[in-house]
């Protein structure tokens, strides 16, 4: 789908039946390529601008569209219409969001960090536009140290991955065959390192801690000390993605934890390839979104799902701005109010009783903050 930019495209509104399940959330096949007519023109209208991944990534960008689907669906077409606008590139992010403030959106979702400048120029240049933005707070996005200034109109959406992403690290260290496992980035942001950080932390912390029986792993990919590691340079190159994955296998990795929205679907496909002609099969961990919902198709090869509750926090920030009582502000999902997740792929790969067992005991002690997700806590001779 084209965007309203300068390509002419239209916004699209949801209807139909549904092809696409994003958490449980059914995401109409009519409304990708085509512009959807809506009877409810009085309705508050909630909108979302999708990064270059488009709203179809299986990831962020969907679960943050699944986010107004929820809103819609609670409070009824009546009440509430949704439209997005898919980004083909970097240059599109600003156009979009103007496209929506003209169209009176009464609040506009942006997805992602790589739109934190334009979404920060926006909520300046309309200072009574409601935003809110994923994996961004709502400070400048260009301060890095000190009192950093706040925009009172942005709502920030932001998630502690790096505590899930320990519990996946664990995991995978606990079930790899190989002793080796990996992780690669679509680029280097904060919102993708910090999965990354919590994963190699969860394998260093199994190694420091094995388990009779254990062996020690190593981590290909990225090195938490040194904040160096392997990124295919956007979210939108699966070839490219492929390419690391059979890289990581041909060196030993019997597991992928791909931290790239729709990157990792290269994973995927890798992996099948890959799988097809060893015995030993590889795994995947796949990011942000239930796997085996919103790729179904791909279910066998996932182990788990590092999830952060994109879908849940988009959905409430918008059921707040149409109750007109929206607040500027930054939530911060984790563990302990369930804002990320690893949820574990009990259909295909179910892990031992014991390693769920002490999967749920470490859960416990991260949220205490009995375990640090720190991975420069824990030795690092393995990475």
């Amino acid at each position: 789908m084209k965007n309203t930019s300068s390509r002419g495209a239209k916004a699209i509104t949801l209807a139909g039946a549904a092809s696409l399940m994003v958490g449980g959330i059914a995401i109409s096949a009519s409304t990708v390529g085509a512009t959807v007519k809506t009877a409810h023109t009085s309705a508050y209208l909630a909108c979302v601008v999708t990064d270059t991944g488009g709203i179809n990534d299986k990831s962020f960008n969907a679960s943050a569209y699944a986010g107004l689907v929820a809103a819609q669906n609670k409070l009824g077409k009546s009440k509430l219409n949704i439209k997005y606008l898919s980004s083909q590139q970097e240059s599109d992010y600003a156009p979009n969001i103007k496209t929506f403030v003209n169209e009176k959106c009464g609040i506009i979702v942006t997805v992602g960090f790589l739109m934190g400048n334009a979404t920060w120029t926006a909520a300046h240049s309309y200072p009574n536009q409601h935003f809110a933005i994923v994996d961004q707070t709502n400070g400048d996005p260009n301060c890095y140290s000190g009192k950093c200034a706040t925009a009172a109109n942005i709502d920030g959406l932001t998630y502690s991955t790096d505590q899930d992403g320990f519990l996946a690290g664990y995991e995978a260290a606990a079930v790899s065959k190989s002793h080796i496992i990996a992780t690669y980035g679509g680029m280097q942001f904060g919102s993708v390192t910090i999965y990354e950080d919590g994963f190699v932390a969860g394998a260093r912390y199994y190694n420091a801690h094995l388990p009779k029986g254990g062996h020690k792993v190593k981590v290909l990919g990225w090195n938490p000390n040194t904040q160096k590691g392997d990124f295919v340079g956007s979210f939108t190159d699966q070839a490219g993605a492929a390419t690391l994955t059979t890289g990581y296998l041909t060196s030993g990795a019997d597991l992928v934890f791909p931290v790239a929205g729709s990157d990792g679907l290269g994973t995927n496909s890798a992996v099948k390839t890959w799988n097809s002609s060893h015995v030993n099969k590889a795994l995947v961990d796949w990011v942000d979104t239930d796997g085996c919902v919103s790729d179904a198709g791909d279910c066998n090869l996932f182990l788990g799902s590092v999830t952060k509750g994109v879908t849940a926090s988009v959905r409430d920030a918008v059921l707040a701005a149409q109750a007109g009582k929206f607040k500027g502000g930054n939530y911060v999902g984790n563990l302990k109010n369930a804002g990320v997740a690893l949820v574990e792929n009990t259909k295909y790969n179910k892990i031992s009783a014991s390693l769920a067992g002490t999967i749920k005991s470490l859960m416990a002690q991260i949220e205490s903050g009995k375990i640090s997700v720190d991975p420069t806590k824990y030795a690092a001779s393995t990475n």
